[in-house]
């Protein structure tokens, strides 16, 4: 499997495999409206697991298993997303091990199984059946459909990946690999911490753009992130934000900020 990024060919190695693991199930927030405006894609954000539900399996014990399923405590392992997801059963998922940077891999030829597949922050596919993953616990996971190509992108943007211009240089890795304008682009800012509960140093304002303030201010990223988006040619009526904060909000999500070992895995695919 070689997954081309913007800068640079990539390539993956499958993760070695686990032993047995219990069968869990993990609620999802789906991306508010996408599955009727555009049916062939699924997009969302799990939830920690609840033993005693039945509501959205994420599937069974099988396939090779990623690192991050001991790493980040709480996250679906990568195997489990490949049996169901939001209802839809994948042939391949990625994960890359995020560094808070700006490199985004264009995936255009994907082996089946799960994968993890080097160092970078972002994803954009336009191949049927690939579920495309990043890992969040107040950082903002950017969904990202063009529905002209049937193309998709997920970023992960923290601060410092939002100032090192990865929503950017997703947007630009789509244009590049399908041709997609910026016009014809929706995107989505996810769950994550708010603009009330993020206070920050004037050295992240700074970093950002934003106009400094003398001292630690809160900041609110996806209003940055949606302005960012809109300067590079997004329609401002096609960035929706989510209101739901993963801190201060009613504790169904991991918070880093909270000391929370958890993470939570949004994804985006093309339907097979």
């Amino acid at each position: 499997m070689a997954a081309q990024g913007t800068n640079a060919p990539v390539f993956g190695q499958q993760s070695v495999r686990s032993g047995p693991m219990s069968a869990r199930h993990f609620p999802i927030t789906p991306v508010p409206e996408w599955e009727t405006r555009f049916p062939w894609l699924r997009a969302g954000t799990t939830r920690p697991a609840d033993p005693q539900s039945d509501a959205n399996p994420l599937g069974s014990e099988t396939g090779p298993a990623t690192p991050d399923s001991v790493a980040d405590p709480g996250v679906p392992p990568l195997q489990d997303m490949l049996p169901l997801t939001a209802g839809r059963p994948w042939r391949s998922v990625v994960r890359n091990r995020q560094v808070h940077g700006s490199l985004t891999l264009a995936h255009v030829d994907v082996a089946a199984g799960a994968w993890e597949v080097g160092e970078a922050d972002g994803h954009v596919t336009r191949l049927a059946g690939v579920l495309l993953t990043v890992t969040i616990a107040d950082c903002v996971p950017v969904f990202v459909a063009d529905p002209v190509r049937r193309a998709v992108g997920l970023f992960h943007a923290g601060w410092r990946g939002t100032a090192a211009g990865v929503v950017e240089s997703g947007m630009a890795a789509l244009g590049a690999t399908f041709g997609t304008r910026p016009g014809d682009l929706t995107v989505h800012l996810g769950p994550a911490i708010c603009g009330a509960c993020y206070e920050v140093g004037p050295e992240v304002f700074r970093a950002i753009g934003e106009p400094t303030p003398a001292t630690p201010r809160p900041i609110d990223l996806r209003g940055v992130i949606k302005r960012r988006a809109t300067r590079s040619g997004v329609r401002p009526e096609q960035v929706s934000v989510s209101g739901e904060c993963t801190l201060c909000g009613d504790g169904r999500y991991f918070s880093h900020r909270r000391g929370d070992a958890g993470r939570q895995r949004s994804f985006i695919g093309v339907v097979a």
